[in-house]
């Protein structure tokens, strides 16, 4: 399974000790998890990485697998010399590492999900793409049928065209107030480096939507650490949807799964400050 590949990365590193690598949602670069890492910067040396396509980093050519997405993060630790680490994934960085683990499981020390997995990706992405999403599915099959020629010509419809004239303190507002968090510097860092949409990054978003995430899930056998949002108080679909999947998953046996509630919306490290400390304690034990 070695890619033949060499891509290149773009990494925020901070901190010492054990490595763990984390992986943000689209839209954000590898900063995203910020907090987290100065949270645990004296025992874990972070790797903040952007995803492939979204931010510094090199895309991914071609039709995007679960395979090819474990290469690209297969290669990072490649070329870090890290033959084992632990990993922390948001949203989109989560899928990416559940398609890790599936096809590289001996990479990994501990697997911490941020409010990713325990759900399938809706055919109609409304919460991500807005009336937009209804379109999703057609252009799922273009995406597949044409590839990066039909993506080239998909992706201004992604771009905001008022995106640099936007006030900062109006855009942190915005984003706080949309997903219901408390303003914080490490949001507000976040948001002033969110990164735009290419085409490569288009790529990665379709091969992420045709991820089946809960069975990439149900088949994990390393140490995993769901950290998931209730939606309490903050979208009551969501939140009988959320108890539907996690009832679901608690009644297998045998998954190696902690399961961490979080009364909040879908950016849980950025709502309860007592996660943070919840995952040092789990990341200490595991390393």
């Amino acid at each position: 399974m070695k890619s033949n590949i060499l891509y290149d990365y773009y990494a925020e590193i901070i901190g010492e000790g054990e490595k763990l690598i984390f992986l943000p949602a689209a839209g954000f670069s590898g900063n995203e998890g910020l907090n987290v890492a100065r949270y645990l910067q004296d025992d874990f040396e972070t790797h903040m990485v952007d995803l492939p396509g979204l931010g510094q980093g090199m895309g991914i050519q071609g039709r995007i697998t679960s395979l090819k997405m474990a290469n690209w993060l297969k290669e990072y630790l490649d070329q870090k010399n890290i033959d084992k680490a632990s990993f922390i994934g948001h949203s989109l960085g989560g899928g990416v590492l559940l398609a890790f683990a599936n096809h590289y499981p001996e990479k990994i020390k501990s697997l911490v999900l941020l409010d990713q997995g325990h759900k399938p990706m809706p055919r109609i992405p409304k919460s991500e793409f807005g009336a937009f999403a209804y379109s999703f599915p057609v252009l799922n099959v273009m995406a597949t049928l044409f590839g990066h020629s039909f993506l080239k010509l998909l992706r201004p419809l992604f771009e905001d065209p008022d995106s640099e004239d936007e006030d900062l303190d109006k855009s942190v507002k915005q984003f706080c107030d949309m997903v219901s968090i408390d303003e914080s510097p490490y949001v507000r860092k976040a948001i002033k480096g969110a990164v735009d949409i290419s085409t490569e990054g288009l790529n990665l978003i379709f091969g992420y939507y045709n991820l089946n995430l809960p069975k990439l899930l149900k088949q994990i056998k390393v140490p995993t650490y769901l950290a998931y949002a209730t939606f309490t108080g903050v979208n009551e679909r969501e939140r009988e949807n959320t108890y539907k999947y996690i009832k679901k998953l608690e009644l297998l046996d045998g998954l190696p799964i902690t399961y961490r509630p979080v009364e909040s919306g879908h950016y849980v490290h950025w709502s309860d400050p007592t996660l943070l400390a919840d995952l040092k304690v789990y990341l200490k034990q595991a390393s």
